[in-house]
């Protein structure tokens, strides 16, 4: 099974996010804040992190960047940044600290499991699930 760290000082957020990727078949382990999602990316080795970039002890780009030099960029998971700030300056500034993609709040299940899917494949059982729409209600 894949395995996603998220990083969400949003609880509901975050409880949203943890029930569309579970019912989908992806184990996700859940950090509230930015250092305590930097030690389990180190003791955990997910597959994939999704993180908040704005957290309350540290800011997102700075966690990419740390999460980047504890990994080793060629060992390092990719990194989502899931943020409300969309403009194209923001996506380039979160691809120049390391993010591998981007994903501008709100988004639906089907916006957050296409990005999700980009780096770790859709577990196979729940493949028909998808296609039928069940898997959970509006993140926005």
């Amino acid at each position: 099974m894949s395995h996603i760290l998220l990083v969400e000082d949003n609880q509901g957020q975050a409880d949203m996010i943890i029930h569309v990727l579970s019912a989908s078949g992806y184990e996700v382990k859940h950090a509230l804040r930015g250092l305590d999602g930097a030690k389990m990316a180190r003791t955990d080795r997910p597959d994939l992190i999704l993180m908040d970039f704005n957290l309350p002890d540290i800011d997102g780009r700075t966690l990419a960047m740390l999460l980047k030099k504890q990994l080793g960029d060629a060992d390092a998971p990719p990194i989502v940044a899931c943020t409300a700030r969309v403009s194209a300056n923001e996506k380039h500034i979160a691809k120049h600290f390391g993010c591998a993609d981007f994903l501008g709040k709100p988004f639906t299940p089907e916006e957050l499991l296409t990005v999700v899917g980009r780096f770790i494949p859709l577990p196979g059982d729940f493949k028909t699930e998808r296609k039928n729409g069940d898997v959970g209600q509006n993140a926005r």
